[in-house]
């Protein structure tokens, strides 16, 4: 199993909203702090752990951008990706990196790249 740094920020927001919001509450709940404290830690708690899902639509939407241009220019560089598509080399390299792996994108070389088809 590869886990990709993307994948290192999702988990690291749900653990991080998920435990926020689980302090807030119980800050509230035990009045060890004052009540408002408890729930806005755990309001922005919740809103870290929802971003993650925001997050994963963005790497959706990156990797099919570059699956689009795969599919009308195969055998594209990372180079010539990254300026068709107007995104940075290591956003480029993340999603392909994800996309070899789901089987999706063959690497011919570690030069160029096309679609498995």
């Amino acid at each position: 199993m590869t886990i990709y740094s993307d994948d290192l920020v999702q988990i690291t927001n749900w653990i991080g909203g998920l435990s926020a919001s689980a302090f807030g509450a119980y800050d509230a709940v035990t009045g060890s702090g004052t009540v408002w404290q408890g729930l806005t830690m755990a309001y922005c708690g919740v809103a870290l752990a929802y971003t993650t899902g925001s997050f994963q639509d963005y790497l959706r939407r990156r990797d099919t951008r570059v699956v689009t241009h795969l599919a009308g220019k195969p055998g594209s560089s990372l180079p010539q990706i990254c300026a068709d598509t107007g995104m940075h080399k290591d956003r480029v390299g993340s999603s392909l990196q994800r996309l070899i792996a789901d089987g999706l994108v063959l690497s011919e070389s570690g030069r160029s790249y096309r679609l498995t088809h």
